[in-house]
């Protein structure tokens, strides 16, 4: 005996993918990571209010219509299922945890020595110098690891941990998208001083990009961190409509500190930052480059001269509607965060803007003193 089920027609999702952008930014990520002959690339962008992913693109990819390119590599979602170390794009985070504490504000004075050995481990910054007097807003401007390590050294292993827990890292986003990792952070338990210390300049914690972005999203959103979503809505196939709803919110820092960690950002864009490139005519920009040792996802081990770059950013500064990633794997050796990156989410950011009629705020950039 044998029974037939009538087929059940399935339903029809929409997306909060915006079509426009999405060919724009797929278009100039493939064209950055061809020239460059990157391993991949990938860029995202996400309304900080909404949480709504208005664009994922990735490169190399493949034709669904064609089946052009279509292997392996290219069928994994590798904004969330892809995992890497985000170098200098956490200081953001260390600066926020530190801020929210009522440790540092944009203007506080540290003392960045020349270079340093902790647990027998040489650390340095990528350009050398002597002593430095810097701002926290220079040491976010100029990116250096060595005043993030000086920075973070006035919270506990247990307390940072805690703080990176609360931004996401080590857990899922709760995106609606099968396959997402959830990175390695460490428990405090384990961590030794270096290991604190690279982990203040993103050495040595992975992430997925998604999470990156909802960490830093929080920051734009003044320190409250939301669940970002890729479905609008689903038709059944019977013709119901249902809207998907928001995800939960929760605050992980202060407004005050978020407010901080913003202006810091700021300073990266300004044209005496590491990212001049990503400025956007008449629109404040706050931004971080990252530029970390890639590890072979084989071995486990680094390898020597290759590097994940990116370049983080939300605008308006003073406003903020949309923040975009932009990251970049074994581009060449010279390449930077913010030589690479930076036009790429320059050019996707304004595409964001004009889509959606952003509007600029009128306000300018306030003067940021890097030095002390």
């Amino acid at each position: 005996d044998s029974t037939v089920e009538e087929m059940i027609p399935g339903g029809q999702v929409r997306t909060t993918i915006d079509r426009d952008l999405q060919w724009y930014a797929d278009q100039r990520l493939r064209d950055v990571v061809s020239s460059a002959g990157a391993d991949y690339g990938l860029a995202i962008t996400m309304d900080v209010r909404t949480c709504q992913i208005v664009q994922m693109s990735q490169a190399p990819t493949f034709n669904p219509e064609t089946r052009d390119g279509l292997e392996g590599s290219a069928l994994v979602n590798r904004a969330v299922s892809n995992v890497f170390e985000p170098g200098s794009v956490m200081k953001t985070i260390t600066m926020a945890a530190l801020a929210d504490q009522g440790k540092i504000t944009s203007d506080s004075k540290l003392t960045v020595p020349s270079a340093m050995v902790i647990d027998k481990f040489p650390i340095g910054d990528y350009w050398q110098h002597g002593t430095l007097k810097l701002t926290a807003a220079g040491v976010i401007a100029k990116s250096s690891n060595l005043g993030t390590i000086v920075a973070a050294k006035q919270m506990s292993d247990s307390t940072f941990y805690r703080y990176l827990r609360a931004f996401g890292f080590g857990s899922k986003s709760g995106i609606d998208l099968p396959e997402e990792t959830v990175g390695l952070v460490a428990p405090a338990r384990e961590w030794t001083k270096a290991k604190h210390a690279t982990t203040s300049f993103g050495q040595g914690v992975s992430v997925n990009a998604l999470q990156m972005v909802r960490a830093v999203g929080a920051i734009a959103n003044g320190g409250v961190m939301c669940t970002p979503r890729i479905v609008d809505s689903v038709r059944s196939g019977t013709g119901s409509e249902n809207s998907v709803e928001a995800g939960a919110t929760k605050r992980v820092v202060s407004k005050q500190a978020a407010a901080e960690v913003t202006r810091m950002m700021e300073a990266v864009t300004a044209d005496d930052g590491t990212a001049p490139t990503a400025q956007i005519e008449g629109y404040r920009v706050a931004g971080k480059t990252g530029t970390a040792w890639r590890v072979n996802p084989q071995t486990g081990r680094y390898v020597r001269g290759q590097n994940t770059i990116s370049f983080m950013g939300f605008a308006p500064a003073d406003n903020p509607r949309f923040i975009t990633y932009v990251v970049i794997d074994k581009p060449p050796r010279n390449a930077g965060g913010g030589s690479m990156a930076g036009p790429v989410f320059k050019d996707i950011m304004s595409m964001a803007l004009e889509r959606f009629a952003v509007a600029p705020t009128g306000s300018k950039s306030p003067k940021i003193a890097q030095e002390w």
